[in-house]
């Protein structure tokens, strides 16, 4: 299988999720629609130059969900509202079993035994981790917090007056290094 050097999230990235090479390097694993393959970057690579296609990157994101959902364990993030893409992570973003599904591939959950669940997602695709059923659901619905939060933000329209009336003439005092504020 070839892999590849660079992959952007989309609308059809179902999951990502960590992978060891013959060398023990670890790369992502990534579904993408129907298909899989792997990218020579880790998933938090992929996640953060992803992020910098849209003005952000991993660490605004995460200070972004925080400052939003308040003190948690894992937080989900927010790769592109536009396009309604937000991840949640199965567990520490730090361990290589993390797995980030896309939040609107999300179909459907299966409790399996006591720590696992089969999580049905979109193109028919099977996903077993290692999480009780109800921490998932728990973790689906901090997602559809984030995401709640983040659209109310985004559409409460910024209103602001403009009153007519003379401005201030700013101009640069060169002697000073200051700008001189004139009504």
């Amino acid at each position: 299988m070839r892999i590849r050097e660079e992959y952007v999230i989309n609308e059809k990235t179902v999951l990502l999720t960590g992978e060891y090479d013959c060398n023990g390097k670890l790369i992502t694993r990534v579904i993408d629609g129907g298909e899989t393959f792997l990218v020579d970057l880790t998933p938090a690579q992929v996640i953060d130059a992803s992020l910098l296609l849209v003005g952000s990157d991993l660490r605004a994101a995460l200070q972004s969900s925080k400052k939003l959902l308040g003190p948690l364990y894992m937080y989900p993030l927010n790769v592109n509202s536009g396009l309604g893409i937000y991840l949640l992570p199965t567990h520490s973003m730090k361990k290589r079993n993390c797995v980030w599904i896309s939040l609107i591939h999300v179909k459907n959950a299966q409790a399996l035994g006591v720590r696992k669940t089969k999580v049905y997602t979109s193109y028919g695709h099977i996903i077993e981790i290692d999480m009780r059923k109800s921490a998932f659901i728990n973790r689906v619905q901090i997602v559809k917090d984030l995401r709640e939060k983040i659209i109310k933000n985004s559409s409460s329209p910024l209103i602001y007056y403009i009153e007519s009336q003379n401005g201030f003439y700013i101009s640069e005092d060169p002697s000073t290094n200051k700008y001189k504020f004139i009504k």
